[in-house]
């Protein structure tokens, strides 16, 4: 037991130096120059003001279409702990990134005594990425090993409390990331009806409780709809569905499909096993799921953002990695070094590729690490000190339900700093429930047609006017354009906020 500790131990020290090696001396989050980083900080900064979870936070208005669990979990953490928003999203993806390490070794410790903790607590470190963003789906490579986890206890001793559990978890993970969670989802729930009709009905437990947990969140949307929503992420991801690309997404590393071939050929026959079973079922449909929605697009032009189905099974091929190294392992002495030696050469290859990731990785330029070592206001001159100066500015002036209008773009980021609503962000940030062109209209209206001007203000109840740079060029408008009925209470550079005069003389 001293030793599983101690080894424990040491995967939970390597995985904190490696985080903060690329942790200390960032000033801001990552992706906190922008994208969904700016996003989920405006989902926490509205809960954190108290507003209901189930309203979307940047429009203040039903259905909230993002699982909010890892948005409240901040939020309060901020609240217990009086550490702003802002640090948090930088410091807490250390912490994850251990608590990850940790769930995959207790689940490798269950599977193997002598050495399992050690080898998939190590095979952990080349997901590390996957806690590089402070994100949401950050919470399913926690939850998921410790979901797996209670199928194998049950497997093994056939109490029905541990099916119960892996729907909790199960659940959890969908209130972390629907997209990401959808595709265990099916796979358990057919694994669990095919094992139902062989009268083993206590499996149903695990959808169901999933389904019941994540139940609230689905009824919200069903009963929020707007007309003329999209029911579908914004953005321009049809590429993603080419049949070429869900191929390249779903496919492991020439080395993992090694290994996972070994793995295949050592246990497919080994009827014993039947936690094997249960993730080769898994893993098969999780590929069904990845694939199916290109094929529906290809035959019949439907369209499902489906670029996230493919996270979780990289997550679980982990498990197969896990699989093909024990059969070697268990064929060569003395066992304890071959295990020390294969856990070495993960532990380097995956921190040396984690913090590569961090400065190199040309997948999320817009999004880069190594803008994060910068102070946020010197990113882009004036337009990211104005931001700055607005939003505090309308954190100490305004109410937490003060409805803003300006460029959408705007919007964004004040939304993200301040936690007030908007009438609209950034196309392909948007709530697929909510009819977010016409919200881009309307923007668009209110600054270009006076008349309309009145109408808008009464549709979203707005009680402020961001006008900035973005504005003026896209709009063709200037602060001389809203004379009547506005004042102006803030200037820097071509930052204005103007305040409608009769909200002003009602307060």
């Amino acid at each position: 037991m001293k030793r599983i500790r101690a080894d424990l131990i040491w995967l939970l020290f390597l995985a904190f130096v490696v985080n903060f090696m690329i942790i200390y001396g960032r000033k801001m989050p990552v992706g906190g120059n922008g994208g969904d980083t700016i996003i989920h900080m405006g989902m926490i900064r509205g809960i954190y003001l108290g507003r209901n979870p189930f309203l979307d936070q940047h429009y203040n208005v039903y259905p909230n279409w993002y699982p909010f669990l890892y948005h409240s979990l901040i939020a309060i953490l901020s609240k217990l702990t009086g550490v702003s928003i802002w640090n948090l999203m930088i410091w807490t993806p250390l912490v994850f990134a251990m608590l990850m390490v940790a769930s995959w070794y207790l689940l490798g410790q269950e599977l193997n005594k002598d050495y399992g903790g050690s080898l998939l607590g190590a095979l952990s470190f080349l997901i590390m990425k996957s806690q590089l963003f402070p994100n949401p789906k950050a919470l399913i490579p926690i939850f998921l090993p410790l979901f797996y986890l209670e199928i194998l206890e049950y497997q093994k001793n056939e109490r029905n409390r541990h099916l119960v559990y892996a729907g909790i978890l199960l659940g959890l993970m969908l209130w972390s990331h629907y997209g990401v969670a959808l595709p265990i989802l099916v796979g358990v729930s057919l694994y669990s009806l095919l094992r139902s009709f062989r009268g083993e009905k206590a499996w149903l437990y695990v959808p169901l409780v999933a389904g019941i947990a994540f139940f609230p969140f689905v009824v919200n949307i069903a009963f929020n709809i707007e007309p003329g929503s999209s029911l579908m992420v914004e953005g321009g991801w049809l590429g993603d569905l080419s049949l070429s690309s869900t191929i390249k997404r779903v496919l492991p590393p020439v080395w993992g499909m090694v290994l996972m071939s070994l793995a295949f050929v050592v246990e497919y026959k080994n009827n014993e096993d039947t936690f094997w079973h249960f993730i080769f079922f898994v893993v098969g449909i999780m590929l069904i799921v990845n694939i199916l929605p290109s094929i529906m697009f290809l035959t019949t032009g439907m369209k499902i953002f489906s670029s996230r189905f493919s996270i979780p099974l990289h997550y679980t091929y982990l498990l197969l990695y896990f699989y093909g190294i024990a059969s070697i392992i268990d064929l060569i002495t003395p066992r304890k070094l071959v295990v020390y030696g294969v856990s070495a050469i993960l532990l380097a290859y995956g921190s040396l590729s984690f913090v590569h990731y961090n400065f190199h990785n040309s997948t999320t330029l817009y999004a880069s690490s190594t803008y994060t070592y910068k102070d946020f206001e010197d990113l882009a001159g004036n337009y990211t000190k104005g931001l700055v100066k607005v939003s505090e500015w309308i954190n100490e002036n305004t109410q937490k339900d003060d409805y803003l209008i300006g460029h959408p773009y705007t919007l964004e980021w004040i939304a993200g700093f301040t936690g007030r609503p908007v009438v609209a962000v950034s196309y392909g940030h948007g709530n697929p429930f909510l009819n977010m062109k016409q919200r881009r209209q309307d923007i668009r209206e209110f600054f270009t047609d006076p008349e309309k001007r009145l109408e808008i203000i009464e549709k979203y109840g707005i009680k402020y006017v961001i006008l900035d740079p973005y504005a003026e060029e896209n709009y063709n408008v200037t602060v001389q354009d809203f004379r009547e009925d506005f004042e102006i209470v803030f200037q820097w550079w071509k930052f204005y906020i103007l305040e409608i005069k009769e909200y002003q003389d009602s307060n």
